[in-house]
Formats: C-alpha cells, sequence, structure tokens
C-alpha cells in the first residue's frame, strides 16, 4: 500500500498544491500579524527562485551529460591489459601490422612475449626486463583525477578561510566568519541565512558523494583514503566555522544532516566494494565524534538547555513556552477565542511573528491548525513520493535524499516547538529565509523528477525505434519469402 502510494502519478500534483497551501498559509499568517508581507510577494519569490533553479540545474545537466561528472565509471574499465590498450591503440590509429596481430591471436600471445621470443639469447638482461615490465604492468591501477582536482579546490577554500582570519582585524573586504548574520567579500554581501539550507542539503552531499566514488575508483588506496578524509573533514570545518556565530540549533542540525549524508554516501557508493567494514564502520562513528566535539566546544558550566539551544536569554524562553502553552489551553475549536483577543501579552507576542501553528491557533483555533498539521504531513508524503520517482543511482541520488530529509526534520522538529519544545526550527515556508532556500531545494527535486521522466520517455522512444525497426526487417523477409 505504502509503496503503490509513493509511486503514485499524483504524487507530483498533491506535492504542488499542498505547496501553495502552505505559501497561502504563510502569507495570511505574515499579513495577519502585521509584517508587511503580501501573497504576490511571497508568490514573486517562490516563483523566481524556481526559476533561476531551473536554470541552474538545466546548465548543470547539460554540463553532466558532456563530462559525466555524475555517472559511474565504467566497471570494466577498471584494469585493463597492458597488450590490449596497445593494440587498440595501434589498430585505432593504423600503426599495426595485421599479419602481426593475426599471428598473435591465433597463438593467444601477447605482443610483449612475441617480441620477447624474437630476442636473441645473449640478450638475457633486457629480456628479463621485459618481463618483468609485462608481469608488474599487467594490471593497471586507475588513480582518479578527480579526486585531486577536488583536493585543489578544498585547499584553495581553505586558504582563503585562513585569509579571512588574518585580515579580520585589518580590513572588512573578506569577512566570512567575524559576522554572524552576513558573509563580505569586498562589495558582495550576503546574509548566511539564505545559503544555510543550499551548503547542507545540496552542496555537501554532492560533494561528500563525489570525493567517496572517486575514492571507490582508486580502489581504496591509502593516498586516496587520505585524501577523501582530509576533504571531509575540512568541508565539516568550514561549514562550522561558517555558522559559528549563529546559535547552536544550527550546528546540531547541521551535524545531524551532515553524519546521515555521510551515511547514506557511503553506504550506496562504497559499502558494496569495502573488504574491511569494520574500519568503513568505525570512520563513521569517528566523524560523528568529530561533530560532537565541535558542538560541545560551545557549552559551558551553567548553561541552560534553553540557552544552548539558541535562545537569547533566559526571559525570551520563558516568554514563549509561557504564550504558547497560554495559546494551546485557550484556544477555541474554531474561530478566535475572547481570553486570547483580551490578553496584552499573548497580542505582544503574536506581534511580527512568524510562528505559523500558533498563530492558526490563535487566529482560527484547533480545527484548523488540525487541518495545516495535516497538510505537512500530505505535504512530505508526497514529497516522498516525487523522491522515489526521481531518484537515479549517478551521484545526485543522495543531494534528492537530503533534501527530503531536510523536510522531514523540519516538520517534525516544527511541530514539536510550535508546541513549547525547546527547539527553535521552524516549519518549512515559514520565514523570509526559509522561504527562499526551501523554494531552491523544492526547484532542484523537480528538476530531478523531470530529468528521470525525460530519461525514461528517450529510453521508450529508442525502444519503439528499434521494434519498428525490427518489425520492418521481419515483413521484408516474409515478403522476400512470398516472392520466392
Amino acid at each position: 500500500m505504502i509503496r503503490r502510494i509513493l509511486k503514485s502519478k499524483w504524487s507530483l500534483v498533491i506535492m504542488l498544491a499542498t505547496w501553495l497551501v502552505l505559501i497561502w498559509s504563510r502569507t495570511f499568517i505574515g499579513m495577519a500579524n502585521g509584517c508587511g508581507t503580501t501573497a504576490f510577494e511571497i508568490l514573486g519569490k517562490c516563483a523566481l527562485t524556481v526559476f533561476l533553479t531551473f536554470v541552474w540545474g538545466c546548465n548543470l545537466y547539460a554540463w553532466d551529460d558532456e563530462t559525466g561528472f555524475f555517472y559511474m565509471e565504467d566497471e570494466t574499465d577498471r584494469f585493463i591489459p597492458v597488450s590490449v590498450k596497445k593494440h587498440s591503440e595501434g589498430t585505432a590509429g593504423g600503426e599495426v601490422d595485421s599479419e602481426e596481430t593475426e599471428d598473435a591471436e591465433d597463438t593467444g600471445v601477447s605482443e610483449e612475449q612475441a617480441d620477447c621470443e624474437d630476442e636473441e639469447p645473449d640478450e638475457v638482461e633486457n629480456l628479463f626486463m621485459k618481463l618483468l615490465e609485462t608481469e608488474n604492468c599487467h594490471r593497471e591501477l586507475v588513480h582518479s583525477s578527480g579526486l585531486r582536482n577536488s583536493l585543489c579546490v578544498v585547499l584553495t577554500l581553505t586558504v582563503i578561510c585562513l585569509l579571512s582570519f588574518a585580515l579580520s582585524g585589518w580590513t572588512d573586504w573578506l569577512d566570512l566568519f567575524g559576522d554572524s548574520t552576513y558573509i563580505q567579500i569586498s562589495w558582495f554581501v550576503i546574509n548566511k541565512k539564505y545559503i544555510y539550507d543550499v551548503l547542507v542539503v545540496i552542496v555537501f552531499p554532492i560533494w561528500t558523494t563525489f570525493i567517496i566514488r572517486k575514492v571507490k575508483e582508486s580502489e581504496f588506496t591509502a593516498g586516496a583514503v587520505f585524501s577523501g578524509i582530509m576533504q571531509i573533514l575540512a568541508l565539516t570545518q568550514i561549514g562550522f566555522l561558517l555558522y559559528m556565530g549563529r546559535t547552536n540549533i544550527w550546528l546540531i542540525e547541521m551535524a545531524v544532516l551532515n553524519v546521515i549524508t555521510l551515511i547514506l554516501a557511503v553506504r550506496g557508493y562504497a559499502w558494496k566494494h569495502i573488504r574491511k567494514k569494520g574500519n568503513a564502520t568505525a570512520l563513521l562513528i569517528m566523524y560523528a565524534l568529530f561533530w560532537i566535539a565541535l558542538i560541545s566546544i560551545f557549552y559551558h558550566s551553567g548553561q541552560s538547555v534553553a540557552g544552548f539551544m539558541g535562545f537569547m536569554d533566559t526571559t525570551q524562553a520563558t516568554s514563549y513556552f509561557t504564550n504558547v502553552h497560554k495559546i494551546a489551553e485557550n484556544a477555541s475549536f474554531v474561530g478566535q477565542s475572547s481570553t486570547l483577543l483580551n490578553d496584552p501579552y499573548v497580542i505582544s507576542f503574536m506581534k511580527d511573528s512568524h510562528y505559523l501553528i500558533p498563530s492558526v491557533l490563535f487566529y482560527g483555533g484547533w480545527l484548523p491548525a488540525i487541518l495545516l498539521m495535516f497538510v505537512e504531513v500530505i505535504f512530505i508524503v508526497a514529497l516522498a513520493g516525487v523522491l522515489v520517482q526521481a531518484r537515479e543511482h549517478d551521484g545526485r541520488d543522495i543531494m534528492l535524499d537530503m533534501i527530503w530529509g531536510g523536510f522531514l526534520i523540519r516538520v517534525v522538529i516544527g511541530f514539536l516547538y510550535s508546541f513549547g519544545a525547546p527547539i527553535p526550527i521552524l516549519l518549512p515556508f515559514t520565514s523570509t529565509a526559509g522561504i527562499i532556500a526551501d523554494s531552491i531545494c523544492m526547484g532542484m527535486l523537480l528538476m530531478g523528477y523531470l530529468n528521470r521522466k525525460l530519461n525514461l520517455w528517450c529510453k521508450l522512444y529508442e525502444y519503439c525505434d528499434l521494434y519498428d525497426d525490427y518489425f520492418e526487417d521481419w515483413e521484408d523477409d516474409e515478403y522476400e519469402d512470398d516472392n520466392e
């Protein structure tokens, strides 16, 4: 039953419909709370973001078709005998004599061995060296150039980060970590909130999957494994340094998603080819402990749970918990409650707020709030259906999985936070920055879905062409038989 629901052709339609309902709910709450937003403004931001994501995604997919960045390497090309390589190269270039090739094929002897038999007996040293060369080069290891290129990019980013730290006290033209809200590179300034989800559920999964695939293509040599570990740790530290000035809940969410990303990437692209699986498990555990060590830096003696999770002070946390519990207890089943309307603290709490479920409880009561939570659940299920239909084992599947995982975590924890749990994570499409970041994730998921459908249609079209050609040949044969 669950599989039929996930593979339903209506998953995309339901996802888009619930998406519009959530955006409309956010628009209504923003206008009611005096946030100064309109429906066309939010819908315009979402539409523009999805359009730009499609433009970038189309370029990425077209570039991938030319370079094969995401596609797996053919397993048959991993170890190729040198004689076969030289024979194929010579045949392509026209440099190999056909008689020599036929002789080698008839006798089953390679060109190196044929040359060695033609050598005179007194040339023992040359014969010995040729035999050694043939034996050592019988299998040639594949050294991934992509892993080296990735290492160069990671080292460049590390140098830029060190330069930012060095120049933080001298100039403001390069400030990546000093400000907790903005990144400044010369005249270019961007809010860190807008790129958080992009880094966590798009950039890090793609890059990590690429590194693990290239380590596997390098046959898990010691150098490749060490390079991959250093690159993943460097990317993790860069993300940690970018958001260490934010509240700790950002780092906790990043840690959870990064650990899940690494586990899925190893399981999907390297686990079957790892001989000593205990070592891989130990490395994954050490990565999780590495994140725990980073997060524990910001905990100090006497700090409360609310303070560690990101509330400004105890007063803010107490005010939030008190008002949320008061709204949940006094909300009517349908419509507004007179008790809440006459409470000045609740009125002040609701002003300019983006708390979705508490606002729906305040303005509409329990029935609209229950319906809204039901819509959130349907949205996640439909999103999972689109994900199942969009996934391909081509290097992008981990990114799509993490997009869905990010939405799932925000819905589950957003429900808990809406009813007073000290976990300040808002529901999807709630905050101003969240609308843009979530729209980017939706655009990438839609791009994966359309790309999957396009590939299936192309394969079906090719199959139909082959069938038509076969049918025409069969008709021609029957016609010839009748004429005879």
